[in-house]
């Protein structure tokens, strides 16, 4: 037995070998066959309405070709997702091998039975919503479909990688009924054949290879199943991932880079749950063939993913421990809070901490900092109110549902945190904030005693940052690590900074049972928004980071434009009724059909936008625009 597993193990780290020694651009396509490979990422739209846990079943997704042929489903299997935590990152869902051909649309299938929909009313928990329809009733199964632009289809070419990106619009989909505890969900999906956005991306998968030339760093990859988000097995689908020579590793909680980083990983054998974090890059292919004297060239597009961080082993799960992860909200000598935190434990089971969680640490706590790739000197009293962690200890209590871990043998990550407020003070590498928000939640529940920090007067480092337009009163959004705990010094670390001219403006308009005129006009330049619409209620509102607006005061209607300068785009029309959905990749393309749509019978119901706003002429420029009608 043992020895024809030996043989089984031999002839696999052969066929491995084979794979692995390609060229780096044929490794890219090793997993194409004679097909193509739609690489589908899923993101989400952040809500005015935070919510601090959005989980619901993602139960397939599927793409079907143009001719109305069978859907092709990409996601390996159902799994839990949170919207709440996809706001500032895309997760690969799936890497399926699909025939050459154009796809028109995707089949998008939640689960709202078992959700777990908490938003954060500034109470130290939160409220637990009930997902409901608009009929007023419970939700089960929803299914969508979203289809693509006419012009511009989710085209797939033999032995090439195309990306398929997917927004859920979280400010569109949901409306909070806090005197009911109810949220009536219209699920709202946009998705395009070319970026949506420029976010992060994220791979979760089993380790399946690596291919280490030792050479240099730059001709090092790894090869990567998909298990996207909590799920415990991968398809069929596998990525290649790019490693260079700025690629930081944490293997079984082991910082390191180049070199180093890769021998770990091959340390590590196939099967190693790892994820790795990057950017997908797209080039364009010109292919020349030659048939019968006659040349032709067809062109498509090909996808790359270099990682710029990646974590494996019992850094990501298992090797006996277990993982709370979420936002300190406050700390106590060597224990600290985290609220409506996530509970991995080491079996792989993924669990949402409706309440508080405290974690213990100690001398032999090891400290490392998310992207560093090397040891820190930081010690556990970087652990601070407002840290976002992953901290690996011991769990217990779960079945009492008073979660502790004992993380004093373990060890914690420090993750980026971001901080929101109204500038107080502008100084030479400093600023003053009154912060509202703190890790994406509203900063009321934070107990700072001891932390040495003030919300009202919460110091931000700034070093080498520009702070040009960060002047009193301006919102501004800062990224980085909060201060070390008890020590009178900056309370918060950045390492980068959006003012007003940077930061991605929330527009949400609600019409309650709808309206036929919305707008006072709309053409191919702008959509002139009627802030004197008798039908506005619910939801009016403009936000700039800490900033509100409310655009039923305004004294002027508010334009809203494209952003001539952007590159990433999208426009939505939603249908409630027949829960469809029309993406279109330019603003011109989605006038056209508005027009045609916004009859004088049609009601709009709601409408959402991101993009930047300039007060002082009302004009609001659009990346992405979503208008919910009635049909």
């Amino acid at each position: 037995m043992h020895e024809s597993r030996r043989g089984l193990d031999l002839a696999m780290r052969r066929a491995w070998r084979g794979v692995l020694a390609l060229p780096l651009g044929a490794l890219l396509l090793a997993f194409a066959a004679c097909n193509g490979t739609a690489v589908v990422t899923m993101t989400s739209t952040a809500s005015q309405d935070v919510f601090l846990a959005y989980r619901v079943g993602l139960v397939s997704v599927q793409l079907e070709a143009s001719g109305g042929k069978s859907g092709l489903a990409v996601l390996p299997a159902s799994t839990t997702v949170d919207f709440a935590s996809l706001t500032d990152v895309s997760e690969v869902l799936g890497a399926a091998a699909v025939a050459k051909g154009s796809y028109t649309s995707a089949i998008i299938t939640l689960d709202y039975s078992s959700a777990q929909i908490v938003y954060d009313n500034g109470s130290l928990n939160g409220v637990t919503l009930t997902p409901v329809g608009a009929n007023g009733q419970a939700l089960g199964q929803v299914q969508l479909t979203v289809n693509l632009d006419p012009s511009d289809r989710f085209s797939v070419a033999t032995n090439r990688l195309s990306q398929l990106a997917i927004n859920f619009n979280l400010a569109a989909s949901n409306v909070v009924n806090l005197t009911n505890n109810t949220v009536t969900v219209t699920p709202m999906f946009a998705a395009s054949a070319t970026p949506i956005d420029s976010k992060q991306v994220r791979i979760r998968g089993p380790l399946a290879g690596v291919a280490n030339t030792a050479t240099t760093a730059a001709t090092n990859s790894l090869i990567m199943g998909i298990a996207p988000f909590s799920a415990a097995a991968g398809g069929s689908g596998k990525l290649a991932v790019i490693l260079n020579g700025a690629t930081t590793y944490e293997i079984n909680g082991s910082p390191s880079t180049g070199s180093a980083g890769v021998g770990q990983l091959s340390a590590l054998g196939t099967g190693a749950v790892t994820v790795a974090y990057g950017l997908l890059t797209s080039a364009d292919v010109t292919t020349t063939t030659t048939t019968a004297g006659t040349t032709s060239s067809t062109s498509s597009t090909d996808l790359s993913f270099t990682a710029t961080q990646v974590l494996a082993g019992s850094s990501v799960q298992g090797g006996g421990l277990d993982r709370v992860s979420g936002i300190v909200t406050a700390r106590s000598g060597n224990t600290f809070a985290i609220e409506d935190g996530t509970l991995i434990a080491n079996d792989g089971s993924n669990t949402f901490i409706a309440g508080t969680a405290f974690v213990t640490v100690g001398p032999g706590t090891v400290i490392t900092s998310f992207g560093s790739g090397a040891a820190q000197t930081y010690t556990a009293q970087q652990i601070s109110v407002g840290s976002r962690v992953d901290a690996f200890g011991v769990a217990a209590g779960q079945a009492s549902g008073t979660v502790t871990l004992d993380a004093s043998a373990g060890r914690v990550r420090l993750d980026p945190t971001t901080g929101s407020g109204l500038v107080t003070v502008q100084g030479i590498g400093v600023l003053g904030l009154d912060l509202v928000f703190l890790g994406g939640r509203s900063v009321a529940p934070f107990d700072f005693l001891g932390s040495g920090a003030l919300p009202g007067q919460y110091v931000v480092s700034t070093p080498s940052l520009d702070l040009t337009n960060s002047t009193v009163g301006a919102p501004v959004v800062v990224t980085g690590l909060t201060g070390a705990f008890g020590v009178v010094a900056s309370d918060f670390n950045a390492t980068s900074l959006l003012d007003p001219t940077t930061i991605n403006a929330e527009l949400v308009v609600d019409w309650g049972a709808g309206t036929a005129a919305p707008f006072t006009t709309y053409d191919s330049t702008a959509i002139d928004l009627d802030v004197r619409n008798s039908s506005i209620s619910g939801r009016h509102q403009i936000e700039v980071g800490a900033q509100t607006f409310d655009v039923a005061g305004l004294s002027s209607d508010v334009l809203i434009m494209p952003n001539p300068t952007a590159s990433n785009t999208v426009f939505a029309i939603g249908h409630a009724a027949s829960s469809t959905i029309e993406s279109f990749n330019t603003y011109a393309a989605f006038i056209t059909q508005l027009q045609a749509e916004l009859n004088g019978t049609t009601l709009a119901t709601g409408i959402t936008a991101v993009g930047q706003y300039t007060e002082s002429t009302f004009s609001f420029a659009a990346t992405s625009i979503t208008l919910v009608l009635n049909n």
